[in-house]
């Protein structure tokens, strides 16, 4: 019995080891209305880097690269560091596969976006998926 214990035990602590714990994504982001690719599909969520620009808690933009948030003290080390967290996503992904979708609230200016897309243009990704309104709402 007591063999049998010590195996059990082993292989516990072999896939706490080996086991990946991935962070979820839980930033509340208020895209576009009637912007269907706005959500992805569960198969797309896989291989999609996500990067959200979003309003902070204390009123100030904030950027993310998947679950982990970026921040830079100028606006050069901002793309550069939200380009690093792109790349340390996608590296493993084959370069046909390296797309990134981005993620804006609809409440924030162009200028503030900027940064994000200038990250995204220095990294390795190929494709960009965006949400875009096809008409005015106002």
């Amino acid at each position: 019995m007591t063999p049998i214990i010590d195996v059990v035990f082993l292989l516990i602590i072999f896939f706490l080891l080996v086991c990946q714990f991935i962070v979820a994504e839980n930033f509340e982001v208020d895209v576009p209305d009637k912007i269907a690719t706005a959500a992805s599909s569960d198969t797309e969520a896989d291989l999609t880097t996500t990067v959200t620009v979003m309003f902070a808690e204390n009123g100030n933009i904030a950027y993310a690269v998947g679950a982990e948030i970026i921040s830079g003290e100028t606006q050069a080390g901002l793309s550069s560091a939200i380009a690093g967290a792109i790349d340390a996503q996608l590296r493993n992904l084959a370069i046909e596969s390296r797309v990134v979708c981005l993620r804006v609230d609809k409440g924030i200016c162009y200028r503030d976006s900027q940064y994000a897309l200038a990250g995204i243009s220095e990294s390795t990704a190929t494709d960009i998926k965006l949400a875009a309104m096809k008409e005015s709402q106002m």
